[in-house]
């Protein structure tokens, strides 16, 4: 490919992981590619999107830091080059195709006969307007030299096994747009309700236990693979079983591709609906027990977990069939070769476009459970970032694991085992993503979590701390920790939020309002950083009081003031320059009274920000302005999640303002807010614990 010189300011370009630095490689012209990265000045404003539009340019995707990747097919590049709001204009070159965190395996192995013999299962995504997947499939299938019958073809990737010395080549074809990696997926295994205040009454209303919701949940399997024959902790309480990892293993009966041989999936269950029961460590039960399960098997014969292509497909059977609302994953993957942290990536993608499509759905994920091996060989003040690929998804709550108040006794040596409730638990991943968002969202307990242990012989096998029933001498509940456990936690209280907001008259209510419910009412664990927990952990009290009255709708907004006590709003779609602002009463006068503001949105699916919407509140006599996002003193351009935490609250109005300042070519945006004024979390009380 033939260079001209780059502009004296040009920047460097950073894709997947990969940099390139114009100055030493900026294509003369497009000839060989209809794809390339525009580099603006500024956000581009309606008339600047036209005149690009104008010169057979068509937007892909916002890679963040001023650069778009784009359509364009003619091959002179002089048109966009000198257009005074477009800094550079460069090919989108096929080392982007191939990630950084797949660029160590192949440096590992390069030289070697395995760099060439040796196949790894690789998705192949194309570009977003490539349709003919079929005939770009054979193109691989002749370069990797493959049986092209054993490349799986689905609507927006292709699976194949490929040597890594193939990867070059299949990645000069111009209709590919990155290879990844496919990585089985692990499960995050390594006394929580009171802590996370669940269940809860309101006002004299009865109790709300999840009555009428539907929980999906992806893990290894169900008990004895039975929905009639169960352990006592689920009677009555799972709809449907799906087979996934062994559906078609038609040497085993239709229980045995649905059961649950390591016990994970049932604990799992147990932690969100199972039924309180009195056991030898006191009584334990789920959550929300009045909810029902769609439970989706992952398991495959082997034992490992299925890696399903594309991952929305494992959401919409229980989404659109079972009516599944809520959707609970305590699965993830490990860290890359040389234990880097995974990049968000087609998983991350897939969940990201489900829940924008979808926007009634909230998916929940484990944060994952690297930390103590991403952080061994480091020194102690030095903590490297861990969460997971599909964690990493925009749209989703991330949860990562705190401590429990419950102990538990070692028979063996007496040991008592406890952790701290306001202490992350050593494993639980930290953030922030690769792409430096905020992540996790939210920590709930994960650690001595006790729950219904499966019945299957082989889980017979599982060690760790059981409680037994006099009630049901033939059944056992079993204790584990990890992110795996904190997740199901998460999932019960949205579905008990869901029964609240029904009461309310919010029938449908949106993803984005539960999530931002969740997280404002979080309680900021002291001395823990956000990296570890996110915006600290959950609190359904807490969500739940800012629920005294229902959602207002933005464009319902009369009243010149609302009350600051607690509320929410459903915001109206934005476009670029749109704005919405409303006035909060003044707090009541209180010592170690906040006032906190948390702004959610769904962004379209991309490693960057797509649309990007600014939260702020102003102090309407002093002028001084917070911006939600991690400094309050800058204007967040990374995260779909804002909050603004203003201690002490102020004694005058504030305006709450959103601003869009930068949407998509083609598309606007939707947002959320819940705020509330309590006092802020001083710690556990020691003596109750």
């Amino acid at each position: 490919m033939s260079q001209v010189e780059a502009p004296a300011d040009a920047q460097s370009i950073e894709v997947n992981g990969r940099i390139v630095n114009p100055s030493e490689h900026y294509a003369r012209d497009a000839r060989n590619t209809d794809h390339i990265i525009l580099t603006v000045e500024d956000t581009l404003n309606d008339d600047q999107k036209a005149q690009l539009q104008k010169l057979q340019v068509e937007f892909l995707e916002d890679l963040g830091n001023g650069n778009i990747l784009c359509r364009y097919h003619p091959a002179d590049l002089k048109p966009l080059r000198g257009l005074k709001f477009v800094k550079q204009v460069d090919v989108y070159r096929n080392l982007y195709k191939i990630p950084a965190v797949l660029l160590a395996l192949i440096d590992e192995l390069k030289g070697t006969a395995e760099f060439e013999t040796q196949s790894y299962p690789m998705d192949v995504m194309p570009h977003q307007e490539v349709t003919d997947l079929e005939a770009l499939a054979d193109s691989v299938a002749e370069i990797a030299q493959a049986d092209r019958s054993q490349i799986r073809v689905t609507s927006n990737q292709i699976r194949l096994e490929v040597p890594l010395g193939k990867l070059e080549a299949i990645a000069a074809d111009d209709r590919v747009r990155i290879l990844e990696e496919v990585v089985t997926p692990v499960l995050l295994d390594d006394q929580a309700k009171h802590i996370v205040s669940a269940p809860i009454h309101i006002q004299g209303d009865s109790e709300f236990r999840g009555k009428g919701q539907t929980i999906a949940v992806f893990d290894s399997g169900f008990d004895l693979g039975s929905v009639e024959d169960c352990h006592p902790a689920f009677t009555g309480k799972v709809q449907k079983l799906i087979p996934v990892g062994r559906a078609s293993d038609m040497n085993r009966t239709e229980s045995q591709r649905v059961d649950d041989p390591k016990g994970h999936g049932t604990h799992v269950c147990g932690t969100i609906v199972g039924q309180e029961i009195k056991t030898s460590q006191g009584s334990v039960g789920g959550v929300a027990q009045d909810a029902s399960l769609v439970i989706s098997s992952l398991e495959k014969a082997d034992g490992d977990l299925i890696s399903v292509a594309p991952l929305k497909a494992l959401y919409e059977v229980p989404y659109k069939t079972y009516g599944a609302r809520v959707h609970s994953n305590s699965w993830g993957d490990g860290l890359g070769i040389g234990r880097r942290q995974r990049p968000y990536g087609k998983a991350a993608a897939d969940i990201d476009e489900f829940v924008r499509n979808n926007p009634d759905a909230l998916i929940c994920f484990s944060a994952g459970n690297n930390n103590l091996y991403m952080n061994e060989r480091e020194p102690s003040d030095l903590q490297l970032p861990s969460i997971g690929s599909q964690a990493a998804a925009k749209n989703c709550l991330t949860v990562g694991a705190s401590g429990s108040t419950r102990t538990v006794e070692d028979p063996k040596n007496g040991k008592v085992d406890w952790l701290d409730p306001d202490q992350i638990c050593p494993v639980s991943s930290r953030g922030p993503t690769a792409e430096k968002r905020i992540k996790p969202d939210v920590v709930a307990p994960g650690f001595n979590i006790f729950s219904a242990h499966s019945r299957h012989p082989r889980a017979k096998t599982f060690s760790g701390a059981e409680a037994t029933s006099e009630s049901y001498p033939e059944v056992l509940w079993k204790i584990r920790s990890g992110t795996s456990h904190a997740t199901p936690l998460v999932s019960g209280c949205i579905a008990i939020l869901c029964e609240v907001l029904q009461s309310k008259g919010c029938q449908n209510p949106p993803a984005a309002l539960l999530k931002a419910l969740m997280i404002n009412g979080a309680d900021k664990l002291p001395s823990v950083d956000i990296a570890a927990q996110g915006f600290g952990r959950i609190n359904l009290q807490s969500s739940v009081s800012i629920l005294q009255a229902p959602p207002v709708m933005a464009k319902d907004i009369n009243s010149p003031s609302l009350s600051p006590l607690g509320g929410s709003l459903i915001g109206s779609p934005l476009r670029q320059g749109d704005k919405v602002e409303f006035s909060l009463a003044p707090a009541p006068f209180s010592d170690g009274i906040e006032l906190k503001i948390t702004m959610v949105y769904n962004d379209l699916s991309g490693s960057a920000i797509q649309n990007n919407l600014n939260l702020s509140v102003t102090d309407s006599v002093t002028g001084e302005i917070k911006h939600g996002g991690i400094s309050e003193d800058a204007i967040d351009k990374q995260n779909n999640v804002e909050q603004v935490v203003w201690s002490p609250a102020p004694q005058v109005p504030v305006t709450v303002r959103v601003i869009a300042q930068k949407t998509f070519p083609g598309s606007e945006q939707d947002f959320v807010l819940a705020w509330s004024v309590s006092a802020s979390y001083g710690g556990s009380n020691k003596d109750d614990v």
